[in-house]
């Protein structure tokens, strides 16, 4: 309670407080010169503002911290930090992710090329694999000789015949030195591919062999990679004395005017 004049109490409400000042100063003279109801019909009016305005108080919403999820839009999804992680930009180029034909072959070629035969590490196996692809390289290259209407391929050929000669010799001496069989001429497989060559005739004949020399040698390099690390010293000795002059032969062989033609017309098939 508040005094006449005093101080208010520390637990006395602020509506009480001002009903006593309002008491004190207003309603006072109202009791003068209106009379007892005068002053009931203005306490009355004063209770009814206080408590619309107690009740307009209490009703009145609060500001939420905002919710990044409620965003309407990316942009405010944004400006909010709230949305979607974004998808990884880059990935591993795999042959199957290539996007034509085209470009799968390219990549399996690639693959297929640094893949490893384990076969040439048994000095048997290779002796045998390396006469036999020796043999067969001599015996198209001296049809592409003959046949070819190209001098590119011509050319080519007659370094195949005295290339491969040359190091089928050394095979053979080598290998009959460490008491291993070598082949002296074609098996069944091989001796048809050189016939199946052999029938063909002009551009058809030239794009056939440029085909198979480059196929060929892709594979006899790296079956003369793996006899690098044969157990045989002499074997690996000679491999890796003969290997550069086989990924020359690819090389030259991946450059004839026959590769070219083959392998945009293999393309066009693909894409067909």
């Amino acid at each position: 309670m508040i005094g006449r004049g005093g101080t208010q109490r520390d637990a006395e409400p602020l509506f009480v407080h001002v009903m006593r000042r309002f008491d004190d100063a207003f309603l006072g003279r109202l009791n003068f010169s209106g009379g007892y109801m005068s002053k009931s019909i203005a306490t009355t009016a004063i209770i009814l503002t206080f408590g619309l305005i107690s009740t307009a108080q209490a009703q009145a919403p609060t500001s939420a911290s905002p919710d990044p999820s409620a965003a309407s839009s990316p942009h405010q999804r944004s400006a909010t930090g709230q949305g979607t992680a974004e998808a990884p930009t880059g990935s591993e180029s795999t042959p199957g992710a290539a996007s034509s034909p085209h470009q799968q072959q390219s990549t399996h070629a690639r693959m297929g090329d640094s893949a490893s035969d384990s076969s040439g590490a048994d000095p048997a196996t290779f002796v045998t694999k390396a006469a036999q692809g020796g043999l067969t390289e001599v015996a198209v290259s001296k049809a592409a000789a003959a046949s070819s209407q190209d001098a590119k391929i011509r050319q080519f050929a007659d370094q195949m015949v005295k290339d491969h000669s040359k190091a089928n010799d050394e095979l053979a001496s080598l290998g009959k030195s460490k008491g291993l069989q070598v082949p002296t001429s074609l098996d069944a497989e091989h001796q048809a591919i050189v016939q199946k060559l052999s029938n063909k005739k002009g551009a058809d004949f030239d794009a056939a062999y440029a085909k198979q020399m480059k196929e060929d040698h892709a594979k006899t390099v790296v079956l003369f990679q793996s006899a690098s690390k044969s157990t045989d010293p002499d074997l690996a000795a000679f491999a890796k004395k003969t290997l550069p002059t086989l990924m020359d032969h690819k090389r030259m062989a991946g450059d004839l005017p026959g590769a070219m033609h083959s392998a945009q017309s293999g393309a066009d098939s693909k894409t067909q």
